[in-house]
C-alpha cells in the first residue's frame, strides 16, 4: 500500500497567505489580454498562433518590443520563457522567427515534451523549470501534450499540472486548436472537451479576415476572460516576421470581426416566430434549470448542443445574449453555478 504524504499532495494554503499573494501579483502579463494564470489561445491550423506567441515572447525579452500594440504590465521584470513543444519541427519554427531578433544574453529554454499526460511527469517538468528559473512557459499544444483532448480525466491531468507552474507565479499559455469542419464563427470553443476552456482564466480565439493577401489576411483575435467586464475583439495586420500593426481593438460583438465598421443596417421587420419555435426554447429553458445546476456556461451549452441537436456555438450564444438569456438567470460559475426561470 503506498503511503501519501498529505502535505505535499495536497498543498495548504491560508486564506491570509492567498489574499498577500493576490494583492502583490499582476492579474495581466499583457493588459486585459494575456493573464498571469493560464491563457488559452486557440484557433485552426495555419492560421498565426505560433506567430502570436513568437511576437509575445519577443516582446518579454526585448526592451521597448510590443506585442499587438503592449507592452508587459511589468517592464522591469527579467523575463525567461521556455517553450514546451510536442510537433515535428516546432522547435526549429520558433528558432527562425525569434533568434535572430534576440539580444545575446537573452535565454528561451526549449524542451520537447511530446505527450505528457501522467501526475508524476508534471511534478518534475514543473520542478525543473522552475528551479531553473523559468518564469513564462508556453506549451505548444495542448493536442500534443494530451494525446486525446475529448478525454477529460487526461485533460485535467495537464492543466492540475500547469496549476504547478502558476501556483509559483510562472504564466502559462497554451495553444490549441478549433474544429477544421465548416465555417468559423467568432467567439466558438475549441474543440475537445470543455474541461480545456473551464481551466483556462483567458481564452483567445484567433482567426483570420479576407481583406488581405497577407497569411492568408488580417489577424482577428475574440478576448474573452473572467476578470474582463465584457469580452474585446483585436484586429491587427501581419507585417514582416512576428510583427502586427493593430488596425482597431473594442468591445466584441457577436457579428463578424472586420478590419472597419459596418454602416448600421436599416432596421427589418421584426420576424414572426413560430408556436414551435417559441415552445422549442421553453422546452430548453426548462431543460436547463431541471438538469444544469452545478455546470458552467460551456458545460450548460455543451449538454443542450447534444439534448436538443444543436451545435454548442448556438446554445451558448442563446444562454449568453439570445432568446435563452430573456428566460433564464444564472448566479455562479462552473460546479457552482445556479439556473433559475427569469422571474415575469
Amino acid at each position: 500500500m503506498t503511503t501519501i504524504d498529505i502535505v505535499t499532495r495536497f498543498p495548504r494554503t491560508t486564506l491570509k497567505e492567498a489574499w498577500l499573494r493576490s494583492q502583490q501579483s499582476e492579474k495581466w502579463v499583457f493588459p486585459d489580454t494575456v493573464c498571469s494564470s493560464v491563457t488559452m489561445i486557440y484557433g485552426r491550423s495555419n492560421v498565426g498562433k505560433s506567430y502570436l506567441v513568437s511576437s509575445m515572447l519577443l516582446s518579454l525579452m526585448v526592451d521597448g518590443r510590443e506585442f499587438l500594440g503592449m507592452q508587459p504590465t511589468n517592464r522591469t521584470k527579467v523575463w525567461r520563457p521556455a517553450i514546451l513543444w510536442t510537433d515535428p519541427g516546432s522547435d526549429e519554427e520558433y528558432a527562425e522567427r525569434i533568434y535572430p531578433e534576440l539580444p545575446e544574453e537573452a535565454e528561451l529554454g526549449i524542451f520537447h515534451v511530446g505527450r505528457t499526460a501522467r501526475v508524476d511527469e508534471w511534478e518534475a517538468l514543473a520542478d525543473h523549470l522552475f528551479t531553473e528559473g523559468f518564469n513564462f512557459v508556453v506549451v505548444d499544444n495542448l493536442q500534443g501534450v494530451t494525446g486525446d483532448t475529448n478525454e477529460s480525466g487526461t485533460v485535467t491531468t495537464v492543466f492540475d499540472g500547469l496549476t504547478k507552474l502558476t501556483n509559483r507565479g510562472v504564466p502559462v499559455v497554451i495553444l490549441h486548436h478549433e474544429s477544421e469542419k465548416g465555417r468559423v464563427v467568432a467567439g466558438a470553443s475549441p474543440m475537445g472537451t470543455s474541461t480545456a476552456v473551464q481551466k483556462s482564466r483567458a481564452w483567445i480565439q484567433v482567426r483570420q479576415s479576407n481583406r488581405r493577401n497577407l497569411r492568408g489576411g488580417n489577424t482577428a483575435l475574440v478576448i474573452q476572460s473572467n476578470a474582463l467586464s465584457q469580452p474585446q475583439q483585436l484586429v491587427a495586420e501581419p507585417l514582416a516576421g512576428p510583427a502586427y500593426r493593430v488596425l482597431n481593438r473594442g468591445p466584441w460583438a457577436t457579428s463578424e470581426v472586420e478590419e472597419k465598421p459596418k454602416e448600421k443596417p436599416k432596421e427589418k421587420p421584426k420576424e414572426k416566430r413560430s408556436k414551435d419555435t417559441y415552445d422549442e426554447r421553453a422546452d430548453m429553458a426548462r431543460w436547463v434549470v431541471d438538469n444544469c445546476q452545478g455546470k458552467g456556461l460551456n458545460a450548460t451549452a455543451s449538454a443542450l448542443s447534444e439534448k436538443f441537436s444543436k451545435s454548442q456555438a448556438t446554445c451558448k450564444e442563446q444562454l449568453m445574449r439570445g432568446a435563452l438569456a430573456k428566460l433564464l438567470d444564472r448566479t455562479g460559475d462552473g460546479s457552482a453555478a445556479i439556473w433559475s426561470h427569469k422571474s415575469k
